[in-house]
Formats: C-alpha cells, structure tokens, sequence
C-alpha cells in the first residue's frame, strides 16, 4: 500500500509543469484530466518529490506508510524510506536434466499385450515430454529466484528473503537499469563476490533515481526521463499534483 499525499504539496512554492516538463508560472490554467489518478501515479509522485528532494541536498521524507524494521547499517544518517514485496529473478539455465524413464511392464495374454503397449506408449510421451522440458531449461533467460521484501534506504538496499536479510549500497552498484515498470536490473559487486539480479517491486524506480542521483546523474533514464510515461508530468498537474522539475538532470545539447 502506499502512502497517499495530501491534494497539494505542503510547504514550498508550487510548481507546475508544461507538456515537455518545463516550469509554468502559477495561475496558469490546469490541464484536464484524461484518465484516472491510480496507486501506480501515487509511487512515481513520491519518487519524483525524493529526486527534486535530493537533487536539492535535502534528505529525502520516507515514502511508504509501513517500513520493515531492518536495521540501518549502510552508513551515518541513514534514512529508510520504502519497503515493499518483490520478486527476484536471476539469468540462468533450468534446473531439469533429461532422464528417459526405463521402467519396464510385461503381461501376456490379449489384455497383458494391450497393457504392454499402453504403458510403452505412455513411457514415449513421458520422455518427450521431459526431453522439452530439459532443453527449454537449457535456455538462459530470467528465471524465478525467490520471493523478498525490498526496503530501500538512502544509502541502499536490502533484500529478505527466507534465509536473511542482505544489504546493498549504492556505493557497490554498478548498474541500474530500468526494464519496465516497476521492474529493475541490477549488477553489484564487493569483496565478497558479485550479483546481478531482475527486481521486481513496487518501488524499483525509487532505487533507480536514487542510485542515479549519487552515482551517474548523466544516466539516460533519468536525464531523458523515461522511468515515467511521456506525459505524466501533466497528468499529475490535472489531478493537482504539482512537481518541481527545476533541480532535476537535464540532457546536455547534443555535439554538432
């Protein structure tokens, strides 16, 4: 579930955006809306007053109703500030291997023979059935991992799952890249090892901006501001919710 704002920001002048997410001046006339307002607008809302919050230098208000009491242990002056459920996916092959059932079934007489090829023939359908099976698993491609509670902090995040809860700071990602909505990957590595991992969660794009924010603030995704839909900036005004782009990454010109 996630916290809902109130009609208006508090605090702070309100800001307006244009149809390319430029500022317009206050008393300008607010868009009509064209579709409803829904949870999903509610999380890019948040996300987006976190990016204006820490593009400004200011610590970033925690966004969910509910956070998972997980210890901070990324660093002084760590905030958490979301938690929800996710999923997580890894690239791998399968885990099925291609055995040929070898039972063996003989009887004799009109009824045993008949029997015989019965069984004969479900052993055939069995194996190539199996045999799909092992060599679909022989693809690599994202595959279930486990079920986990993402909390995600301003240092990091932390992933629990039914064996532990396990801690990553941004300062060990290499890579966040957004894959859909509400979907990221992402590469880490330490001393201990290394990690690439699909998460898929409620609040993906909030590590994405917050990641980018500290370490690539040139990153495409968020420059190009493609982590929400083209025109949502203005859907989010024509339901009142106004959103301070000024301190945001802007794209720099393209070199002639």
């Amino acid at each position: 579930m996630t916290q809902q704002p109130p009609s208006r920001p508090l605090g702070g002048e309100v800001v307006r955006t244009g149809p390319t997410g430029e500022v317009s001046r206050p008393g300008r006339a607010r868009p009509a809306p064209r579709r409803p307002w829904t949870g999903q607008d509610f999380v890019w809302w948040h996300t987006a007053a976190v990016l204006t919050a820490t593009r400004q230098g200011r610590r970033p208000n925690p966004v969910s109703p509910t956070i998972d009491p997980v210890r901070p242990a990324l660093g002084s002056g760590e905030v958490m500030l979301a938690t929800c459920d996710a999923e997580l996916l890894m690239w791998r092959r399968g885990d099925a291997a291609y055995n040929p059932s070898r039972g063996f079934f003989l009887a004799g007489g009109p009824v045993g023979l008949a029997l015989t090829a019965a069984f004969f023939g479900g052993q055939a359908y069995l194996n190539h059935r199996r045999r799909r099976a092992a060599e679909a698993d022989a693809v690599e491609k994202w595959r279930h991992l486990a079920g986990a509670r993402l909390s995600v902090s301003t240092h990091g995040i932390y992933l629990g799952t039914g064996e532990g809860v396990m801690p990553i700071s941004y300062a060990d990602i290499q890579e966040v890249q957004l894959t859909a909505t509400g979907e990221i990957v992402v590469a880490a590595a330490n001393a201990s090892g290394s990690v690439r991992l699909k998460i898929r969660a409620q609040w993906a794009e909030l590590v994405l901006i917050l990641w980018s924010v500290r370490y690539m603030p040139e990153h495409p995704q968020l420059v190009g501001r493609t982590w929400i839909p083209g025109d949502w900036l203005i859907h989010a005004a024509a339901h009142g919710y106004d959103v301070d782009t000024t301190p945001w990454p802007q794209a720099r010109p393209a070199l002639p």
